[in-house]
């Protein structure tokens, strides 16, 4: 009797051991990785946001990311400007003689253009509210507890405040946003890089429940930093007439591109932030999420293995292209 309780016990148990397993599984096929990219600005002198965004764009499709996991927000004013001397195309930092361009913008996709670039679609995408989301074809998040998002922001700042085309993004409703997120297990875990002027007013004293790591590039009082700008902005022998990326975003995608992605994100962190002299670079939110790798965030993590690295010429013209001129923000313009 106690041989045929014992058996029976040893069946559940392994049963039990199965289910469990059953499980995991598939919480581990049904993990993806998200991503929402914004250009927040228009006109031709903010020619490196939507450079910044579409270089963004690029590194994640190169790794693995699923097209329709990314979405991209971007007024598209810039490549057909009449000012720009390279019709449809975006470079993100310039080229040595003898060395072609890489456009950005080829195969860039955009979701949200134009008038659509606002506050309130950024927060429906962020919140999974199609309803709200005009413009866009209804594409917004549907990331889960299981997944991983990346946020890239590239714009103009100011105390408690993001720009966008005709409108500002203020911190309480960021915040509200990223509350609603958390409180509606949108994400595992979420990273957040933001490039604007005095991007740090807008992270400070984030909570660190949130399981949200940010990065600003800029600490709360001082302004950001243009890069590849005049006489640095030189492409295919001509200048581009604009600063071709910020520091701060050139500065981790440019690391990024090398390809190592294990590196950590602290270590990632502290290289940016030793290159970017005009600001600081500062991180905040859940600190303990830098000990991750740059893969979880800057590629389809879940999915390393199925990687695509046709493109890897592209990655390897992208790297770092050497000290160049940077120039504050909030000087561009005068800058040209």
């Amino acid at each position: 009797i106690n041989a045929e309780y014992m058996g029976k016990l040893y069946i559940q148990n392994m049963k039990a051991v199965l289910l469990a397993f059953l499980a995991i599984s598939l919480v581990t096929v049904s993990a993806e990785n998200w991503a929402v990219l914004v250009a927040g600005s228009n006109g031709f002198w903010n020619y490196r946001h939507q450079a910044d965004i579409c270089h963004a764009y690029h590194i994640l499709l190169n790794n693995g990311f699923k097209p329709e996991n990314i979405i991209v927000f971007s007024t598209n004013d810039v490549a057909n400007s009449p000012e720009n001397i390279f019709k449809g195309q975006l470079f993100n930092k310039p080229t040595l003689d003898g060395e072609v361009g890489v456009d950005v913008n080829a195969g860039c996709v955009i979701d949200y253009q134009g008038d659509y670039v606002t506050p309130e679609n950024f927060m429906a995408v962020l919140k999974g509210d199609a309803r709200h989301a005009k413009g866009g074809k209804g594409k917004v998040l549907k990331s889960t507890i299981n997944d991983r998002v990346f946020i890239n922001f590239a714009d103009h700042g100011a105390g408690g405040l993001l720009a966008f085309p005709h409108d500002y993004l203020y911190r309480q409703d960021l915040w509200e946003t990223f509350e609603y997120m958390y409180k509606h297990n949108m994400y595992k875990e979420l990273v957040f890089y933001l490039e604007a002027c005095e991007s740090g007013s807008m992270l400070l004293d984030m909570p660190t429940e949130w399981r949200i790591y940010a990065q600003s590039a800029a600490n709360p009082y001082e302004s950001s930093w243009a890069y590849y700008c005049e006489p640095d902005d030189i492409v295919n022998g001509q200048h581009v007439g604009s600063c071709l990326g910020d520091h701060y975003s050139i500065s981790w995608m440019e690391d990024t591109d090398r390809g190592d992605l294990t590196e950590t994100i602290f270590q990632q962190f502290q290289t940016v932030k030793k290159r970017v002299v005009g600001s600081e670079v500062m991180e905040w939110g859940d600190l303990t999420l830098n000990t991750q790798p740059i893969g979880n965030y800057h590629s389809n993590a879940f999915k390393l293995t199925t990687i695509n690295r046709l493109r890897a010429q592209f990655l390897k013209s992208m790297t770092n292209f050497g000290t160049a001129r940077a120039v504050d923000s909030r000087d561009v313009k005068l800058h040209y």
